[in-house]
């Protein structure tokens, strides 16, 4: 094999690692980070990413810069968990939005290829946990940096260049376009900062915590997205920054965390940072969750990263993104595991005092006596309905998935409160049937079959389909059968003697308007059919109004035609056998029976 073959297979062997290699190949098919990567470039890529692909990607205008470029925010994944990673919150040290860009392209596209990065499975952990980009903090100050004055008013050109020292070049430019540093805006420890006292190219800490539009926005959207870990991308010492004064647990889940992106990257790790004022600080103390501050590249001095550097950084930060939201989802997982259960518990322990309700819809109920609502009754219900909403409330605070324990627990307190409450209406419902029904029986003992007692009648069955109802829902079928024997049954029997004295009126009426038409031999049949009719009830004034207009009737049908012979008077009631009366139609005239 002569040289040329030599170099023929070596040049294969190349392309073959780059073609293949996840890690080493940092091209991607939309972002193109092997170039200065301006704020224009990023918007344009945005857009394009979101288009390619929809539903997993989408982008966010979260605030403005202090010159009024948008800041940007761009979600991969669909999944519930969040992890949070930003760059470029320093001006010079824009190859971190190169790098965080590459990140969103290449996850995504190996999500739509179902491939995996180095080993991880993208599409499930983008499915479990959302990953939330801030590529460019700083738009204003990067664009400073890399294109000098051009992009900003002529009026701010000389406050921009005496923050420079002078000087027209700005490679060394690291802090917004207003001159402060956005890395030295959050509060942990803000007031001992020291740095410049005015705003300058680097270092001035503004004039108070959050100052700059750039950190507000940061801040706010944070609240907003509930992140579970956070990496801050920055550019030199290729070193981790993790140990924000956690203690205990926090601290060796923390070390945990930073000693797996060591292992990752490379880079070293950097245990003790003692002065704060950076992003990370702030996360770590504030929102008491894993942050940590990634630095990307050997120290370069006052200048950005050069390019040369970046296949290197790609290769060494390529699963980070993947990594942290692996982790993330197992946080959020624990958590609302952990919620959930909590939750459950206290379900589960006061259903031992919502059981207590079935005492009194149940378990005490051995008598007629018994079917009623107490006040120690009443109490617990109000209280244990109470205690449902409250806990709703806390399950609804959980993720759909995290919700079946505590559901299930909750349906237990709401079958103890539901049997109660269905009682109470049987006992309800029941206790306005015996009103109703004492209130016919009084204008039936009163002799009185007039509008109002059509309309008490009416309502007496219309309550009485209501109460049976009521009382099939009752939990239990000896409860069932006392509250039927109490509410059901006694109207039921005056509905029947009801009907049959509203059968015998109607006879009476239509016998009334018969012997005024001369229709004799009608009323000679009808009264046939009255006096075959049974009465099982006594209402004297009622059965003496009935035989007055009989009489009356029998009267005037002998007056009209003498010879028919006098009928024999009604038998006393109970003694004929009985006829069961029919459901007529009764006419609801406004005025008492004659």
């Amino acid at each position: 094999m002569n040289k040329f073959h030599i170099f023929l297979l070596y040049l294969l062997l190349l392309f073959g690692t780059f073609a293949f290699s996840e890690t080493t190949y940092a091209q991607s098919s939309i972002v193109n980070p092997n170039k200065t990567y301006s704020y224009a470039n990023m918007q344009k890529d945005i857009k394009k990413l979101e288009k390619v692909y929809p539903g997993l990607i989408k982008q966010e205008i979260i605030g403005k810069s202090e010159y009024g470029r948008n800041i940007y925010a761009v979600s991969l994944g669909k999944g519930e968990s969040t992890v949070f990673i930003n760059g470029s919150h320093h001006a010079r040290e824009w190859i971190t939005t190169n790098l965080t860009m590459n990140m969103i392209d290449k996850y995504a596209a190996a999500y739509k290829s179902n491939t995996g990065i180095n080993g991880y499975n993208v599409k499930k952990i983008l499915n479990d946990t959302t990953i939330w980009f801030v590529p460019m903090v700083n738009p204003d100050g990067v664009t400073l940096q890399q294109s000098g004055l051009k992009s900003f008013p002529a009026k701010d050109h000389a406050r921009i260049l005496k923050m420079n020292g002078g000087s027209n070049n700005f490679k060394r430019w690291k802090a917004n376009g207003k001159g402060v540093d956005l890395n030295r805006q959050y509060s942990p420890n803000w007031k001992n900062l020291g740095g410049p006292k005015v705003p300058y190219y680097k270092n001035y800490n503004g004039p108070k915590v959050a100052a700059a539009s750039e950190t507000k926005a940061i801040l706010s959207f944070i609240d907003k997205i509930d992140s579970e870990i956070a990496i801050s991308y920055h550019s030199s010492g290729q070193i981790i920054f993790w140990k924000y004064q956690q203690t205990g647990s926090r601290y060796t889940q923390d070390a945990h965390y930073a000693s797996k992106l060591s292992k990752i990257t490379g880079y070293s790790l950097v245990k003790s940072k003692s002065f704060g004022g950076g992003f990370s600080d702030w996360f770590s103390t504030l929102e008491k969750k894993p942050a940590f501050t990634i630095e990307v590249s050997p120290a370069v001095g006052e200048t950005h990263v050069p390019l040369r550097n970046y296949a290197k950084i790609w290769s060494q930060n390529a699963s980070i993104g993947l990594y942290t939201a692996q982790e993330g989802f197992k946080l959020y997982d624990t958590r609302n595991n952990a919620a959930s259960d909590k939750v459950t518990t206290q379900i589960k322990t006061y259903n031992k005092t919502a059981a207590r309700l079935k005492n009194y819809y149940s378990t005490d109920i051995t008598s007629e006596s018994k079917l009623k609502v107490s006040r120690a009754h009443l109490s617990l219900y109000n209280k244990t309905n109470k205690e449902i909403k409250k806990q709703e409330k806390a399950i609804a605070k959980l993720p759909a998935k995290y919700r079946t324990k505590p559901n299930a627990a909750l349906k237990t307190t709401k079958s103890y409160r539901d049997n109660s409450l269905a009682f109470m209406k049987a006992i309800q419902a029941g206790d306005d049937l015996i009103k109703t029904n004492k209130k016919l029986k009084d204008y039936l003992t009163a002799g009185k079959l007039n509008s109002a007692t059509f309309t008490t009648y009416d309502k007496l069955v219309k309550q009485t389909i209501t109460t049976e109802n009521k009382i099939k829902i009752m939990f239990s079928k000896s409860v069932q059968k006392l509250a039927t024997l109490k509410y059901v049954t006694p109207s039921r029997t005056n509905k029947k003697n009801t009907d049959y004295d509203i059968a015998r009126y109607e006879l009476l009426l239509d016998m009334e308007e018969q012997v005024d038409n001369r229709q004799y031999d009608e009323v000679k049949k009808n009264i046939t059919k009255y006096k075959k009719l049974k009465s099982t009830h006594s209402y004297k004034k009622l059965e003496t109004m009935f035989k007055n207009r009989l009489r009356a009737i029998e009267d005037q049908l002998h007056l009209l035609e003498p010879d028919v012979p006098t009928v024999p008077e009604q038998p006393t009631p109970l003694e004929d056998p009985e006829v069961p009366a029919p459901d007529p139609e009764v006419p609801k005239d406004g005025s008492d029976a004659k």
